[in-house]
């Protein structure tokens, strides 16, 4: 409230230093007449709302600031494009009008989306009739009021499409020259529909997984009134599905109608998506927490049959040199090669394994395809600065653990053969699964190119909904701490 006295100071100065103009403009504001009779109300706010965002004496950080406006440019645009005519108050009885109205209860239902109604001075612009009944400044509390609604919904608007944050630092996503025009377009068109809600929220996302999880999680609330109110009831249900609706929205522009492959990290899942519907759906063992999967966008490109694995040197100075230092059989008995910096084959027995340490490492080792190769039967390859990729696995029991965080960060899926079987027919190349096959059986390694590639993309969500039933997974890397700590930060 004390912010939104701020505000109305700041225009009851605006409206103060604008008296010695008024006069001057009465006669703009009656049409040309120079009677004496005073200005029309609508007239009034129209010229009350044009000198009060009126920068030149401040500036538009000061005046926006003063003015107590987060999105002051878009408020600005906003109001330029109407000529400064009020959207929300009765300039001559006070008060809201009927979007104001709707647009309060939009407002409200935040909690629906992930959001918090104090975000946009929910209760404080609830409050503006008592002001009405309790002030002598009626003009300069509607314009307060008034601008302070439009802000509210500017935000709204943004917040609800790309969410509050910027996914890479965690910081308030600032305000582009698009983004603003977009939110100003938005709530222009809504206004010219019966109904202002309708048309308002169709600025949100329009991906599967988005429109699933917000749905559900409002017929969740809609069923327990009271926890419409972040701070009670379904406080902790609340933060968990904010924090997923926010990183879904950071997802916004990425298209939902094509063919892509979507792996869900603490869902332990993948999921191949054609024109927004699960046409295969796979287990997958994920990174462990010390070596976690990462989140990113890439392309399948290639795949292969039979695969030699090469060892990557991390794995191999920590894991496989203790053995080699307690047996140098460890390399034979797992079907591993030796190979020095020429790529010839190395004698393990003949290598005095107690000098050798981590830094001093010069060898590279490689595992032949086969039962026992740890990428299985088949590899997925696609283009990312991890070094990351799909792969069968012959450890095929781990698919039936409920908790499946085993990886250095490769991803091991249940069903390979399903996936290459896709991606072929995809590509037109069905007749080649019979050759696929037999590179397998007979440990032939051979390489399928793909011309179109699939899209694949890898997330971190630990709450979904399927069915209107939602899913809570855990935080396996304890990234929802640190999104909350920044998205509920006071």
């Amino acid at each position: 409230m004390e912010r939104l006295k701020n505000t109305v100071q700041s225009v009851r100065l605006w409206l103060a230093l604008a008296c010695g103009v008024f006069p001057a403009l009465v006669s703009l504001a009656n049409d040309g007449n120079r009677a004496s009779s005073p200005p029309k109300p609508a007239a009034v706010a129209m010229l009350s709302l044009r000198v009060v965002l009126d920068t030149a004496a401040l500036g538009s950080t000061a005046t926006y600031a003063q003015l107590g406006l987060q999105a002051g440019p878009a408020v600005q645009q906003f109001y330029a494009q109407r000529n400064f005519a009020p959207a929300w108050t009765r300039p001559d009885s006070g008060g809201w009008n009927g979007n104001a109205q709707q647009a309060l209860a939009l407002l409200r239902s935040a909690p629906e989306f992930g959001l918090d109604p104090a975000t946009y001075a929910w209760p404080t612009l609830l409050a503006l009739p008592d002001s009405l009944r309790r002030s002598t400044q009626a003009a300069s509390n509607l314009a307060g009021f008034e601008l302070r609604l439009t802000d509210a919904l500017l935000r709204y608007a943004l917040h609800l499409r790309y969410g509050r944050l910027h996914p890479t630092t965690l910081l308030p996503i600032p305000l582009d020259k698009v983004q603003t025009q977009e939110a100003v377009d938005r709530l222009k068109l809504a206004l010219t529909d019966t109904l202002l809600g309708p048309g308002f929220l169709r600025c949100q996302p329009a991906s599967r997984a988005y429109q699933q999880l917000q749905q559900a999680w409002s017929k969740t609330l809609r069923a327990v009134p009271d926890s419409l109110r972040p701070s009670t009831g379904n406080a902790a249900d609340f933060r968990r599905v904010a924090l997923n609706l926010e990183r879904l929205r950071w997802d916004a522009s990425l298209p939902d109608s094509g063919d892509y492959a979507l792996i869900n990290i603490p869902a332990y899942q993948l999921q191949l998506i054609r024109a927004g519907r699960v046409v295969q759906t796979h287990r997958v063992v994920v990174g462990k927490a010390a070596t976690p999967t990462p989140t990113l966008d890439s392309r399948i490109a290639v795949f292969v049959t039979a695969p030699e694995w090469r060892i990557p040197y991390s794995i191999a100075v920590t894991e496989i040199l203790p053995e080699l230092q307690n047996d140098p059989g460890f390399l034979a008995a797992h079907n591993y090669r030796l190979l020095d910096y020429r790529n010839r084959v190395v004698n393990p027995w003949r290598v005095n394994w107690q000098r050798v340490t981590p830094q001093t490492f010069p060898y590279t080792i490689r595992q032949a395809a086969g039962r026992r190769n740890a990428l299985g039967n088949i590899v997925f390859y696609f283009a990312n600065q991890h070094g990351i990729y799909v792969h069968d696995t012959p450890s095929r029991s781990l698919f039936r653990e409920p908790r499946r965080d085993r990886s250095h960060g490769c991803i091991r899926v249940e069903k390979p053969l399903d996936l290459a079987a896709f991606l072929l027919k995809r590509e037109g190349q069905l007749a080649a699964l019979p050759d696929m096959r037999r590179s397998i059986a007979t440990r032939q390694k051979c390489r399928y190119d793909l011309a179109q590639g699939l899209p694949i993309r890898i997330r971190y969500y630990t709450c979904e909904a399927e069915n209107n039933r939602l899913r809570y997974y855990s935080d396996i890397y304890c990234q929802d701490e640190t999104l909350a700590a920044a998205l509920f930060k006071p």
